[in-house]
C-alpha cells in the first residue's frame, strides 16, 4: 500500500518499460475499469508545437463557461501535479496517492506514460467530469490517449521535432498524427496537408480548417493562430462567441512566452518552427532593450546549429549550467558552440538572475529547454 506522496509518483516514474507501448494493453486496461471516459465529453489534441496552449484556451473558456472541465497534459515544470488541471486546482497529494494504489490492481504491466494516462481517466470518473482535454503524449499512433472516444479532435501543427526517436518526414508525422482521427469526428486544423485530408475523407471525417486569428492575452501572433483553434473547439462544443472572445483575453500559461520580471523572458521553443515564431517576436520587441542574452541549455541530442543559424551573432550567448539528466553537458555544449561563434558563458540560474537584476536595460531570454526553464519558474 502506497503512502506517501513521494511513494506514489516513484511508483509511476518506472523507466524499466518505457518505449514498451502497444494499444492492446491500454485497451484491456479500460476494460477493466469499465471505461473511465465512458460518461465525458472528450477533446483531443494532437500536436508538433502548440497542444499547450491551445489546451489552456480552450480549458480557460469552457471553465467560464461554467462547465466542469479538466485537463490531461505533458509534461509538467515544477511538480507532476500540473499534469492533472482542474477547474479549481491541480488533483491534490491524497487523490494522487489514492489513485495510484488503483492502479496497482491492474493486471497488466504497463509503460508509464500508460500509468499517467490512466490515472488521469480515473481522476476524470472520480471528479464527474463535464469535459476532458486531453492531450496525446509522444507515440501519436501507440499513445496510450489513442483509445479515447472524442467528441472532436484537434491538430495543433505538423513539423519536425524529436526525429532522434520519431520520425524524419513531415509525410511520415502526418501519418502517425493522422491516428487521432476517428471515424465521423470532426477534425479542426490550420493548416493544408494532404495526408491528413486523405485520412479523414477515408473515415468520413469532417475537417474544420482555421485560416484566421483572433486576439488572446498570451504573447506572440502564432498564438492568434493558436486561439482561432480553440475558438473552432468551442464553437463546435456550442459556447457563445462572447464567452469565447472574453476568456481567450484571461488564458493563464507558465513557460510560453512569460516575463518572470520586465526583463526576465521564458519560453520553451525547442525545434526550428518553434524557434522562428520566437524570433519573430524578438525582432518586435528588440529595440526597447539594450542587449539581448540569450540563456539556454539543450536536450541531449538536440542540434545547437538550430540556434546559431536562426538568431544573430551580434547577441550575447550564455550557456545555463545545469545537472539535470536530459540536459547535454554544458562544457561538451561551449565546445560545440565556440566551434562555431567566438564567445559563450556559462553560468548558473543564480547569477543569471542576479545579472538581470542589475541589467535592467537588457533583455535575458531564457529557452530551449523545458527541463531547464522549470528552475526559473521555480524562482518565480
Amino acid at each position: 500500500m502506497i503512502k506517501t506522496y513521494e511513494e506514489a509518483k516513484n511508483k509511476i516514474f518506472t523507466h524499466d518499460d518505457l518505449a514498451d507501448y502497444e494499444l492492446g494493453k491500454m485497451i484491456n486496461a479500460m476494460i477493466f475499469l469499465e471505461n473511465p471516459l465512458k460518461n465525458i465529453k472528450v477533446i483531443h489534441i494532437a500536436w508538433t508545437n502548440w497542444k499547450w496552449s491551445v489546451s489552456k484556451m480552450v480549458f480557460s473558456i469552457l471553465k467560464n463557461a461554467w462547465k466542469k472541465v479538466w485537463v490531461f497534459t505533458q509534461p509538467h515544470l515544477i511538480d507532476v501535479k500540473e499534469r492533472f488541471l482542474t477547474d479549481e486546482w491541480y488533483i491534490n497529494e491524497k487523490e494522487f496517492i489514492e489513485l495510484t494504489n488503483r492502479l496497482t490492481y491492474i493486471p497488466i504491466k504497463l509503460a508509464q506514460f500508460e500509468k499517467w494516462t490512466l490515472l488521469a481517466f480515473e481522476f476524470f470518473k472520480e471528479r464527474n467530469v463535464e469535459y476532458a482535454i486531453i492531450e496525446v503524449g509522444l507515440w501519436w499512433r501507440l499513445d496510450a490517449t489513442n483509445v479515447v472516444e472524442p467528441t472532436i479532435t484537434c491538430i495543433t501543427s505538423i513539423s519536425l521535432d524529436h526525429q532522434n526517436i520519431l520520425w524524419d518526414t513531415l509525410e511520415k508525422i502526418s501519418f502517425e498524427k493522422a491516428w487521432i482521427i476517428k471515424s465521423w469526428i470532426p477534425v479542426i486544423i490550420n493548416q493544408q496537408n494532404k495526408v491528413i485530408e486523405d485520412i479523414a475523407k477515408e473515415k468520413k471525417s469532417k475537417l474544420i480548417f482555421t485560416t484566421k486569428k483572433v486576439k488572446t492575452n498570451m504573447l506572440g501572433d502564432f498564438q492568434e493562430r493558436n486561439a482561432w483553434l480553440a475558438y473552432e473547439i468551442c464553437k463546435y462544443l456550442w459556447i457563445n462567441e462572447e464567452t469565447i472572445l472574453k476568456w481567450l483575453q484571461c488564458v493563464k500559461h507558465n513557460g510560453r512566452l512569460q516575463y518572470l520580471n520586465k526583463n526576465i523572458l521564458v519560453d520553451g521553443a525547442h525545434n526550428e518552427w518553434w524557434l522562428k515564431e520566437l524570433k519573430i517576436y524578438i525582432d518586435s520587441i528588440k529595440d526597447n532593450f539594450k542587449k539581448i542574452n540569450f540563456c539556454f541549455s539543450l536536450k541531449k541530442w538536440k542540434n545547437i546549429n538550430l540556434i546559431t543559424d536562426i538568431f544573430w551573432i551580434k547577441n550575447n550567448y550564455i550557456i545555463i549550467d545545469s545537472q539535470n539528466m536530459y540536459l547535454e553537458n554544458t562544457k561538451i555544449l561551449q565546445k560545440q558552440f565556440l566551434e562555431k561563434w567566438k564567445k559563450v558563458e556559462i553560468l548558473d540560474k543564480d547569477d543569471i538572475l542576479e545579472l538581470a537584476s542589475k541589467k535592467e536595460d537588457e533583455l535575458f531570454m531564457i529557452f530551449w529547454s523545458l527541463y531547464m526553464i522549470w528552475d526559473f519558474l521555480e524562482f518565480k
